[in-house]
Order: C-alpha cells, then structure tokens, then sequence
C-alpha cells in the first residue's frame, strides 16, 4: 500500500493508494479511530458497482451506516441536493460526532464535502473517489463546495477530510470519457511542476486510459497525488502557490459554463482550456511558440468531442469575470515560463483571451485513439 501524506500540522491526514483496498475501508476507518455512527453517500451508478462491497467492510468491523443516495451529475451539484442532503441526515437523526463518507466522483466528494464543513459547523469527512479525476484532484486538499447558475464552484469551503482511500481498480468500470476527464487533470500536474512526468503522459496516454499497463496508471496517480498534496501542504488556503492549480481552469471553466454543465466533461474542458492556456503563454512571451506548439499537438491527439464554434466569447468571457479566481477584480491567469514551471498573470489583455477563444473554435482534438 502506498501511503501519501498531506502535512497540515493538526489538519494532516494520509492518502492511501493500493489495488483492491476497498474491502478493507472498514478496518482502515477503525485503526484511525472513526467514529462507528458514519453516512454513507453516493449516486446511483457507483453504488451498483460499490456500496455493498464498502458498507459490508464497515459493518464487519462494527460501524452503524446509514445510506444516502444522491442525485447524480454536475447538473445536480447545487444548493437544491445540498437542502435534500440536509433533510436526510436530520432524517436520520445523524448527529455531530458521526462522519461521512463521500463515496463516488467529483461530484459526489465535493457535494457531500460541503455537506460535512457545514452541518452542525462541521462533520468527519472521508473520501473514496471512484473516478480518475477525484482520485487525483478533487478529494485532496480540502476544496468542497456546489456550483451556482453563475459560475462554477462559487459556493464552498476548505474542509480537509479525515482520510482519502484510493483504489485504482475502480477505474476498470469506469467509461473511456470520464477516464479522459481525469487524464485531464493528470497531465496538469505535470505541465505546472514536473516536465519529465508530462512528457511520461503523454507518451503513454493511450497506454493509461485505455488501462492496458496498470503500472503506469499506478504510478500517474502516485505522481499525480504526490504534487497535489505538496502544493496543498505548502498553501492550503490558496494565497499564492496552490493558483498554479488552476493551470487550464480559468478557460476550461468558461467553457464548462457557456456549453451547459455536463456537455463538456471537467477534465475534457481542461485539457481545452491547457491548450488556451499553452497559446497564451507564448502569446505573452513566456513559453517558445513551437514549444506551446508541440504540447498543443499532444494534447490534440486525446480525443475530445464537439466544438466550440457555436457558443458565444462574450458569453465564455462574462463567465470569467464570475470566476472565483478573480482578485482585485483581475483576472488570474496561470501560464507556462517553461514546462514543469507554472506563473501566475493578471495582465492578459482582453482582446488576446477573445482571439484565444476565436483560436480554440479552429482547433480540432481526436475523434478517438
């Protein structure tokens, strides 16, 4: 088992990494001492696959579960599921001292987050992210929270979980879309701290989505956790050093947005906005154009679906200006110097994020591997 530690002084908890832990959870809860009252939420295509298996592993070692399900989508991370959240675990006479344990997705681990920070000012949270995305991005560092009409992620908090358990087997059911999602977020690891580690990716892309050497989808998400939990570790409230997780973000999310959430995948409007992000960068002279140029390329080959063509720059630019990354009203652009080097800029002009948006519409991803 590998074991992963986010160094938050009081707030510290390790991430465990290892094929096939989930029948295990029950124990690993024990030995940190979790208290036995736990809910257990999740949606209704992760639960088929995997709440027996985690509910029978905390029954074995005497915890009391008490099951939620959720609604499902990105559609449905908002105050609406949040209310019904809070409805059910009152229901259930689920009181402070209990946790919960998000079990599922993105969606999933940041709706039931926000759920946790919140009732009674505070509940035991646990992860077990199901998707590549969530087992690398979203479960660690502490960023829960729902969407609003306006913008995404607008609502929400910092609240660390308890523990983060990561079994890379679960990837086996999940679709070819939403492990390009989670690649997404991968290679953004390497593009903003490690050169050697994207070039990996990007060489083995096909090798890791398609799960065909499960060394190196192991070893991509040990990677990819190890930078996220030192990013986190070093700036857990976002103040300066954890921005250059937004590398592809600020485009992406307009993106997410201006299409209507769940048109575009997260991670599939990243990867987009990294392309944004790249051209931009030599734009500004940061990054050597044939360098931004040769990434681009890569990236290009991971099949995306859909164009951009029909939906509107102001549109996409006023989604921006909602961003929650905006600071003294600038917004915060987080651009390559080299790859493996990421800055922060609040100095892109206007005109060059509509001609990257007229740029984007023209570029053209793989329709499959």
């Amino acid at each position: 088992m590998h074991k992963i530690r986010v160094d938050l002084h009081e707030r510290s908890y390790p991430i465990y990494v290892k094929n096939g832990i989930l029948p295990f959870v029950g124990s690993i809860l024990k030995q940190m001492q979790i208290n036995p009252c736990v809910a257990l939420i999740s949606s209704k295509n992760v639960s088929a696959l995997y709440k027996d298996v985690v509910e029978l592993s905390l029954v074995r070692e005497g915890f009391n579960v008490n099951y939620i399900l959720m609604p499902s989508g990105e559609a449905n991370k908002n105050l609406e599921t949040v209310q019904y959240l809070y409805d059910k675990m009152l229901d259930l006479k689920i009181d402070r001292g209990s946790t919960v344990i998000a079990l599922g997705g993105g969606v999933v681990g940041d709706t039931a987050g926000f759920l946790a920070a919140t009732l009674y000012r505070g509940l035991t949270l646990v992860q077990i992210p199901t998707t590549l995305l969530a087992q690398v991005d979203s479960s660690i560092g502490g960023k829960v929270g729902i969407n609003h009409p306006r913008g995404k992620n607008l609502i929400g908090a910092i609240y660390q979980p308890k523990i983060v358990i990561v079994d890379p087997t679960v990837l086996k059911t999940l679709d070819f879309r939403q492990r390009v999602s989670g690649f997404g977020e991968v290679i953004k690891y390497g593009f903003i701290r490690d050169r050697i580690f994207t070039q990996f990716l990007l060489e083995n892309s096909l090798d890791i989505l398609s799960l065909k050497n499960l060394d190196h989808v192991n070893a991509a998400i040990i990677r990819a956790i190890e930078i996220k939990s030192f990013i986190v570790s070093a700036d857990e409230y976002e103040s300066n050093l954890r921005m250059v997780l937004n590398f592809g973000h600020t485009i992406g999310h307009a993106i997410e947005q201006a299409a209507g959430y769940g048109t575009y995948t997260h991670g599939e409007a990243v990867i987009i906005g990294m392309c944004g992000a790249l051209n931009i960068s030599a734009e500004m002279g940061l990054l050597p154009a044939e360098t931004a140029k040769q990434y681009i390329q890569y990236l290009q080959k991971i099949p995306i679906p859909g164009s951009l063509k029909k939906y509107s720059n102001d549109n996409m630019y006023e989604a921006i200006t909602h961003d929650k990354k905006i600071r003294d009203g600038k917004i915060q652009f987080v651009l390559l110097q080299k790859i493996g080097d990421a800055v922060i800029r609040n100095d892109v002009p206007k005109k060059m994020i509509y001609n990257t948006f007229d740029w984007l519409k023209e570029l053209h991803f793989a329709k499959e591997y």
